[in-house]
């Protein structure tokens, strides 16, 4: 019995130890990919000060970087495979990571919720995670690691970030894509707008995206500020204007609500006015009520909440005449019985005294 019992601990042991390894490590198994011959290096990072050292590591940091790991394997064929995934705060840090460490090409995944991929390297983001790899082998072998890492991650949530889904889709490319976090990302990957750099607070989100229509191209570049009075300052100031340089190209701005947009480039003002027009935003409004009550259609335009409680008062106040009816005719009829047996107690308990001083 004890021998037993200590095989079913035993089991459950390794059990829970497997369930915690499929969680949290999501590269290929070890004879998974024959062309794989063995990991020749691996490095797991989370703390923040190491994080901070990595290419690119304090712009990420700006997106919620929490942990880098990455495994180079030998390839059977020659050369080698790396694989590194990113966890980051929430999907639009993996998104944004995705957007200015891949390949450019966006397009909606699988692998992954979205992916980017040129000859030799391929990069997805799924949920809070982004995943780059990159091969000098020949073949589908990117490819087919990347399908295995993303098949392990799982399905995550597939929508982009708010501001991307305001970007035009006429005229616009989608796969130009660019979405950043923080001064550091915007200072290292995004374009520059009037001939400067863009300086915009921390808690500003910008992405920007290549428009090209009828032979005219230009960058446009979304803004999204946490509230729409600074959006309004921003706009109003026109410190993009004052410090353009000579040699830039045209400028058009729009604000509409807390976004601001700016198309910059050889573009007519009907080409623009166009692309710029066709961003809007407005809020949306849900709401709350009691699901378990059912009553939500009208009668006669008047609501069947606010009828049924007016029909319950009629009914109510018919039960209280009702009442009020039987207990007046028990008393008549009691009083009569009482005359019939020479009983006059009761009319002289309810007579009036008016003839008495």
């Amino acid at each position: 019995m004890p021998y037993v019992f200590l095989i079913c601990f035993s089991a459950a042991v390794s059990l829970s130890a497997q369930t915690q390894l499929v969680s949290d490590d999501f590269f290929p198994a070890a004879l998974e990919f024959k062309e794989l011959k063995g990991v020749l290096t691996e490095r797991d990072l989370k703390d923040p000060a190491d994080l901070g050292k990595l290419p690119h590591g304090p712009a990420l940091q700006e997106a919620g970087f929490r942990r880098f790991v990455e495994r180079t394997y030998t390839v059977d064929a020659g050369g080698q495979i790396d694989i590194s995934i990113m966890t980051l705060g929430d999907s639009r840090g993996a998104y944004s990571a995705f957007t200015f460490l891949g390949p450019s090409g966006v397009h909606a995944g699988p692998p992954g919720s979205f992916c980017a991929d040129d000859k030799d390297t391929l990069a997805f983001a799924a949920g809070n995670y982004c995943v780059r790899v990159h091969s000098t082998a020949a073949g589908d072998l990117v490819r087919r690691v990347a399908m295995s890492v993303a098949n392990r991650i799982g399905n995550r949530e597939a929508n982009p970030p708010g501001l991307v889904r305001h970007i035009p889709a006429d005229g616009c490319d989608s796969g130009s894509v660019r979405y950043l976090l923080g001064p550091l990302a915007i200072a290292s990957f995004g374009s520059p707008v009037g001939g400067n750099s863009l300086k915009v607070p921390g808690d500003v989100e910008v992405a920007q995206v290549n428009c090209t229509s009828q032979e005219q191209s230009g960058i446009l570049t979304l803004f999204s500020f946490p509230t729409i009075q600074l959006a309004e300052e921003y706009f109003e100031s026109g410190s993009l204007s004052k410090n353009k340089s000579s040699g830039a190209a045209n400028l058009y701005m729009k604000q509409t609500g807390p976004l601001v947009a700016i198309l910059e480039g050889n573009i007519s003002p009907e080409t623009a006015d166009k692309t710029l027009g066709s961003i809007q935003f407005s809020y949306s409004i849900k709401w709350i009520y009691d699901k378990s009550n059912r009553q939500t259609g009208t009668i006669w335009g008047v609501p069947v909440k606010i009828l049924g409680t007016v029909v319950r008062s009629i009914l109510f106040t018919g039960l209280l005449c009702l009442i009020s009816m039987l207990t007046g005719a028990l008393i008549a009829a009691g009083r009569l019985i009482a005359r019939k047996h020479g009983f006059r107690a009761a009319d002289t308990l309810i007579r009036l005294k008016l003839d008495e001083n």
